[in-house]
């Protein structure tokens, strides 16, 4: 019985020599996703010293755009609002503030992650840093939290108007029939044969339902094109002024960011 306990003993040994190793390489490789999941003090100084351009770049082309007035482009857009091409500005600017907006998005989220990562064990005391990292962490959240929403609802845009367009421009269909007819012609002599002989046949009929289109029907896919216009310009100031927030806050929270609890204290190392 002693041997077999000592047997026990010892299969137990080996087996917590093997996990001590197998823990500590869960632990390090823990360490490295985390290391590298977290944005380097300098990515985010180089985001922040960034900041200036972007605002200046997307306020001069808010500026550009709020130049033309809403009744201007409303007589513009009902132009084309007969045919079915798509509304090449209406594109072009979609193209452009989605872009804008997906990178604030993007970079928004970088810095909640610096800040999240770089808050110190809890403790008793000396919280006051914290707060502030967690206040400003929020901040950047629920802003890029907007500007998430704004952009999930761009592509609602061409839907609407698609279904608008049904009711202005003119239909055309092509209605295509195929008809096989087969028959078996006999020779009849000293020897009979029977011949089996097919055929195929295919016409097609175009068809185009064309009729005035209703005024309102008109105006409705104008002022839709006019509501996009709108809302396309609202998602690039919301971006403009996410930046400008979020990098005022930055820069006026510095220190807190950085360290928490003081150059002594226990945030996490941001190099």
């Amino acid at each position: 019985m002693f041997a077999q306990l000592k047997d026990a003993s010892a299969q137990a040994t080996v087996h917590e020599s093997h996990a001590a190793p197998f823990c500590d390489l869960h632990a390090f490789d823990a360490r490295v996703a985390l290391t590298a999941a977290r944005p380097r003090r300098r990515e985010v100084e180089a985001l922040e010293a960034s900041l200036g351009d972007k605002v200046m770049a997307l306020d001069g082309r808010v500026g550009t755009l709020q130049a033309t007035s809403l009744a201007d482009a409303e007589m513009k857009y009902k132009k084309g609002a007969t045919t079915s091409e798509t509304n090449a500005e209406l594109c072009e600017l979609q193209t452009y503030a989605r872009g804008e907006a997906a990178a604030c998005v993007l970079d928004l989220r970088k810095i909640e992650r610096f800040i999240t990562l770089h808050v110190p064990k809890v403790e008793d005391g000396n919280n006051f840093g914290v707060a502030i990292q967690l206040e400003v962490a929020k901040l950047v959240k629920e802003t890029g939290k907007e500007c998430k929403g704004l952009l999930d609802a761009l592509p609602a845009y061409h839907k609407d108007r698609a279904a608008l367009l049904e009711k202005v421009v003119a239909r055309t269909t092509t209605e295509t029939s195929e008809a096989t007819s087969s028959s078996n012609d006999e020779e009849k002599g000293s020897e009979s044969k029977t011949t089996a002989k097919s055929g195929k046949s295919s016409s097609s009929t175009t068809k185009t339902s064309s009729a005035k289109p209703l005024p309102d029907a008109v105006a409705a896919v104008a002022q839709l094109d006019v509501q996009h216009r709108f809302a396309l310009i609202f998602l690039l100031e919301v971006v403009r002024d996410a930046y400008i927030a979020v990098g005022d806050c930055l820069e006026k929270n510095k220190g807190k960011l950085v360290a928490p609890k003081g150059e002594g204290g226990n945030a996490m190392s941001m190099f």
